[in-house]
């Protein structure tokens, strides 16, 4: 019976998947990924907010 292996890319190999060809793909992309770090910040400080808002009610 033959063997699969799921062989997952290095990090070299997925830096070159994403990286960019030329400047302005490269501006898009870096745009890209500083909209969703401040989306994730600002997610993660509504979920801090909204649990010590519901600590807060049932204390």
């Amino acid at each position: 019976m033959a063997q699969t292996f799921e062989l997952v890319p290095n990090d070299a190999e997925l830096e070159a998947y994403t990286s960019p060809k030329d400047q302005q793909t490269a501006e898009e992309l870096a745009r890209k990924k500083a909209v969703k770090k401040r989306l994730e910040d600002y997610l993660e400080q509504a979920q801090l907010k909204r649990d010590l808002s519901d600590d807060e009610f049932w204390a």
